[in-house]
C-alpha cells in the first residue's frame, strides 16, 4: 500500500488505507504500507493489526519526491517479494512508473472531478498518471465515470468505502453527561474537515433557524469554516445546544455518534463516505445530500433522507421530519444499521479488492 496520507493524520483516505490494509490481513494477507512522515516526532516505523507502517521524508519538490518514493518502493519489492502495489491518491502515483509487478490505483477524492472539469489539457495530463495502473478502483460511480472520461483504456472498477462493526456499532455512551445534554434531547452528530465542500455551514445555517430546546447539534471536526459555523451556530452555543469539539481522533467518533439521534453528510462533493457508514453503523438515519457516492448507501426514507445540495431549506425539512417522528428516525437507523452488516463491512469490500488483485496477478 502507498499513500501520502496514513494515520495519525485525519481523513477519510487515511481511514481507508488504514482499514482494508487490516482487514486483508485478517483475511490471510500480508501488508505492507509505505506513506509520508508527516513531522518528525511522528514514528518512522509503527506495526498496526498485523500491518506494516514505513514513513518516509519525502521533501514537497515533485522531481526529489518521485525519485526517493521510487527508489524506496523498488527496494520494497525486491526485498519483501512483493506482489503486487496499491496506490491510494494521485501523487504518489509517477514513483511507480516501470515497475514489473501489477500496480493497482484507487481514486478516493472529489478533487479528482475539479481537475477533470478543467479541460482537455488537464485530462491529458491525468491520464499519463493514470496509465501507470494497471486498473483503477473507485471509491464512487461518479469517480469511476470521470477516471474513463480522461480517455484511460485499463479497467475501472467502483468499489465502495467500508466500516468496522466491531468499532461502530449502538450502544450507550458518556458523551451526553459530559456535554450536559439532556436524555431526551434530539442530538445529530457530524464528524468531518470544516471545509467548503463538505457543505456544514449549511447544516449550521438550517439548526439556527430551527427554535427548538430538544435540537442539539455536535460537530466533529476542524478547518477553514470554524470561525463561520460558530458565528451561525452562536445562539445555540451559548445555550448549550450547539457543541464544537474541534478535531476529534477517529478512536472517539464511535462514543460521539452513540450519543446522537441521527447524523448528516451536508457535502456539495462526496464519494460513500466513510464518516456516514460510520454513523449507519452506530445505528443513526442519514440527513444527506443526492450528490456523489452518497445515494448509493443513504436510501432516501429508508435509513435517511436525501436533501438538495446547499439548500438550508431542505436540511430543515429534513431535521423537522425526524425531530418530530423520533419512530421513524429509529426505524431509518435500524435500516441503516442492517444495509452495513449486509454490504459494508471492511471485510467485505476487501474481499471485492482482493478480487481485483487476483484478476491482475493472473494476466
Amino acid at each position: 500500500m502507498i499513500s501520502n496520507e496514513f494515520p495519525p493524520s485525519i481523513g477519510g483516505v487515511q481511514t481507508h488505507v488504514f482499514e482494508l490494509s487490516r482487514a486483508l490481513v485478517k483475511l490471510g494477507h500480508s501488508v505492507h504500507v509505505l506513506t509520508r512522515k508527516p513531522t518528525k516526532s511522528t514514528p518512522t516505523t509503527d506495526f498496526y493489526d498485523g500491518v506494516t507502517v514505513e514513513r518516509l521524508q519525502l521533501p514537497d519538490s515533485h522531481l526529489l519526491y518521485d525519485w526517493l518514493l521510487r527508489k524506496q518502493i523498488r527496494k520494497q519489492v525486491r526485498e519483501r517479494q512483493i506482489d503486487i502495489v496499491h496506490i491510494h491518491g494521485m501523487r504518489p502515483l509517477n514513483a511507480c512508473k516501470g515497475l514489473k509487478i501489477p500496480v493497482i490505483f484507487t481514486n478516493h477524492t472529489s478533487s479528482f472531478i475539479k481537475r477533470a472539469e478543467k479541460g482537455k489539457k488537464a485530462l491529458r495530463k491525468m491520464l499519463s498518471q493514470l496509465n501507470i495502473a494497471s486498473a483503477t478502483l473507485a471509491a464512487s460511480e461518479i469517480l469511476a465515470e470521470k477516471t474513463r472520461e480522461t480517455g484511460y483504456q485499463n479497467p475501472v472498477s467502483f468499489i465502495c468505502n467500508g466500516v468496522d462493526t466491531n468499532i461502530f456499532y449502538p450502544g450507550d455512551s458518556t458523551i451526553r453527561e459530559s456535554l450536559s445534554i439532556p436524555t431526551e434531547a434530539f442530538v445529530i452528530a457530524i464528524g468531518c474537515r470544516l471545509e467548503p465542500v463538505k457543505g456544514v455551514r449549511f447544516l449550521a445555517e438550517a439548526v439556527a433557524a430551527i427554535n427548538d430546546p430538544q435540537l442539539h447539534l455536535i460537530i466533529a471536526g476542524d478547518g477553514s469554516e470554524t470561525q463561520d459555523i460558530k458565528h451561525l451556530l452562536r445562539n445555540q452555543v451559548k445555550s448549550g445546544n450547539a457543541h464544537l469539539l474541534g478535531n476529534i481522533h477517529n478512536s472517539k467518533m464511535p462514543d460521539i455518534y452513540r450519543a446522537a439521534d441521527a447524523s448528516s453528510l451536508p457535502s456539495l462533493m462526496e464519494a460513500t463516505s466513510i464518516s456516514g457508514l460510520e454513523a449507519m453503523a452506530s445505528g443513526l438515519p442519514i440527513i444527506a445530500s443526492d450528490i456523489g457516492g452518497i445515494p448509493y448507501i443513504v436510501k432516501d426514507s429508508v435509513n435517511g433522507i436525501l436533501t438538495k445540495p446547499g439548500s438550508v431549506d431542505d436540511l430543515q425539512r429534513a431535521i423537522r421530519q425526524l425531530l418530530n417522528n423520533r419512530e421513524l428516525s429509529k426505524q431509518m437507523g435500524v435500516s441503516g444499521l442492517k444495509m452495513v452488516k449486509e454490504n459494508f463491512t471492511w471485510e467485505i469490500i476487501a474481499q471485492q479488492v482482493i478480487s481485483h488483485y487476483k484478476q491482475l496477478s493472473n494476466q
